[in-house]
């Protein structure tokens, strides 16, 4: 897994301008384009490394210089004001899923449909089953940048997991919800720069947890591992859901 491009600091402050400065070149650089959603203080903090105080703090900074607002209940977006390049690339700016609340109910929803689809697979797993899925996360691996084939080697890894359950309804339930946030995550895979560079890679590095889980037929780690990956991958695209 890649490292972020985090210079290491002690006093509080100078931890805040960095964010705030990472941010900030994210937006100039157009990586973050007007009107974008900023990812969530549990994925900022996890990947700078800080206490999400602090990236409170950084973020403060941000919209104190007008480059983001804020929407009550509903995330952090870059202003439309602030300044933005050409999209990296003709899918990140696909039409997507319509509305931030459907987004997120798509993500509660995969996240009570696979984790129990995991649970099953783990129980019924079998060599054959198992090669398709590990197949699917070397499939991620990649050097330089992510292309489309990272975006589908992402996607082929739900589905075989869908699959090696067992349960046909729930497998077919699982496809309808995962082909629609295909622009979704081909738009945050297409991301650059130190603040999204990790994402396919901390993806990748979550279905490997999974892979261990089901080589060792643990269906509660499995359910427990996929739950938390979705709340996760949602967190990376920046919206708060809850499993419980």
């Amino acid at each position: 897994m890649s490292e972020m491009n985090v210079q290491p600091v002690t006093r509080r402050p100078h931890l805040a301008e960095h964010i705030a400065r990472s941010l900030s070149d994210e937006i100039a650089s157009g990586r973050l384009r007007p009107g974008d959603r900023l990812p969530t203080e549990q994925f900022l903090s996890q990947n700078f490394g800080v206490s999400r105080n602090v990236v409170r703090e950084g973020i403060a900074t941000l919209r104190a210089q007008g480059l983001i607002q804020s929407r009550q209940g509903v995330g952090v977006f870059v202003s439309a004001t602030s300044q933005a390049s050409e999209p990296l690339a003709p899918q990140a700016s696909a039409p997507m899923l319509d509305g931030d609340n459907t987004i997120r109910n798509m993500f509660e929803v995969r996240a009570v449909l696979e984790s129990q689809a995991a649970a099953l697979t783990a129980s019924h797993m079998t060599p054959a089953k198992l090669k398709v899925i590990q197949a699917a996360v070397l499939r991620m691996q990649y050097e330089g940048e992510p292309t489309l084939e990272t975006v589908n080697a992402d996607l082929d890894f739900h589905r075989a997991v869908a699959a090696a359950s067992g349960n046909d309804y729930l497998e077919t339930m699982i496809r309808t919800v995962l082909e629609p946030m295909r622009a979704l995550i081909t738009m945050n895979f297409a991301r650059r720069g130190p603040v999204f560079s990790n994402i396919p890679h901390a993806a990748r590095g979550e279905h490997e947890e999974l892979v261990q889980a089901f080589i060792d037929r643990n269906a509660t780690a499995a359910r427990q591992i996929m739950g938390e990956h979705i709340v996760n991958a949602a967190s990376r695209f920046g919206y708060e859901i809850t499993f419980f």
